[in-house]
């Protein structure tokens, strides 16, 4: 029996295709990434109201240096206080001198969102407490780079008490609280499956320890472990995940029902919820933002080369009607229905008492 389906979070995604020292030239700034990221939130931040959550991946990180961080806030205004709080702390690192702003690899070392790969994620709660713990990205963390993973989305699983059943027959202990964790789960099972076979062929081999990392990073089958992994689900999604080695995916339900587009260019590979913000914060025409296929699966190795398959054929193109309002409307640029829009779906949320 399937659970109703309800609504509806925010994703913001932000791939560097080029080293922190060409934005730097460029635009004056090593984190002009960081800088994208929050304008795109920051222009989808009705989506959310109940909390926010950033993430960055740095590729190539030297042995023994942090490569993936993670920020989450569910008290008022958290879009705003959060960057806030990050900004505060880069210009406290540049006062005190542990950090260049000048210098991009200093700003990569020293700061926690200095890196190629950013994800954000604006929460609309459906399921779990509603405090920071249960915002996006959730993560996953290993001493192996290829078995960290960090994942966020906008969706509903219909059928996350079966998930949660397959978990436990497997004998893993899965957390009841929420759909992301159980996402989350699965995904990291495949991937701890998928590096471990590398990991023993390589091994057998002969080859040596200290080239080992780097040889499972570039033979992992994201894709695979991604059409592994979402073979039983069911409901609407746009999921966006990013393991520690810097392989990245997006992908989006086969019915279509959550919203995803994309930018590509030569500086930049972004997704979002909506296709305006995409549009205004990188100064891009329609034509060049993308709609996200149903079933479409996206993957971008930490090599940048990217490649778009799909995990599951695409089913009968049913979008959300309360997307479709909510889209139009910003459109249209009609403030006023849009804030009726928002009022109603609150009101949808709320308990009904006798």
């Amino acid at each position: 029996m399937s659970d109703f389906l309800t609504h509806e979070c925010g994703i913001a995604a932000v791939r560097l295709r080029k080293p922190l020292a060409y934005y730097y030239d460029r635009y004056g700034t090593c984190l002009w990434g960081f800088q994208k990221l929050f304008l795109l939130m920051e222009k989808q931040h009705n989506r959310g109201h109940d909390g926010v959550g950033i993430g960055c991946a740095k590729l190539n990180m030297p042995l023994g240096s942090p490569y993936i961080f993670r920020r989450r806030d569910a008290e008022k205004d958290s879009l705003a206080s959060l960057f806030r709080t990050e900004m505060k702390s880069f210009n406290k690192l540049a006062r005190k001198e542990r950090l260049n702003p000048q210098n991009p690899e200093s700003v990569k070392e020293n700061f926690d969102f200095g890196g190629e790969i950013l994800i954000g994620h604006l929460r609309y709660g459906t399921s779990g407490e509603f405090d920071s713990g249960s915002c996006h990205p959730y993560l996953r963390r290993s001493n192996w780079p290829t078995r960290t993973l960090m994942v966020m989305g906008n969706f509903n699983m219909t059928n996350t008490g079966e998930l949660n059943r397959k978990l436990i027959d497997r004998g893993q202990h899965p957390i009841f609280g929420t759909d992301t964790q159980t996402v989350l789960e699965e995904i990291g099972f495949h991937l701890d499956e998928a590096h471990t076979e590398l990991y023993h062929q390589l091994r057998d081999q002969g080859v040596d320890g200290a080239t080992i990392p780097q040889k499972i990073s570039e033979l992992l089958d994201v894709e695979n472990i991604v059409q592994i992994s979402a073979q039983a689900w069911d409901g609407g999604y746009a999921i966006v995940g990013v393991v520690g080695n810097g392989d990245m995916f997006v992908m989006r339900d086969p019915h279509g029902i959550r919203p995803c587009h994309m930018l590509l260019n030569d500086e930049v590979i972004a997704f979002a919820s909506e296709r305006v913000p995409l549009m205004t914060v990188f100064e891009a025409k329609a034509e060049d933002v993308t709609v996200v296929d149903p079933g479409a699966l996206i993957v971008i190795k930490a090599d940048g080369s990217i490649r778009e398959t799909k995990f599951a054929e695409s089913d009968q193109y049913t979008p959300c009607s309360f997307e479709k309002i909510y889209l139009s409307c910003r459109a249209l640029e009609t403030p006023s229905i849009t804030r009726f829009f928002l009022s109603f779906r609150t009101l949808l949320r709320r308990p009904i008492t006798a």
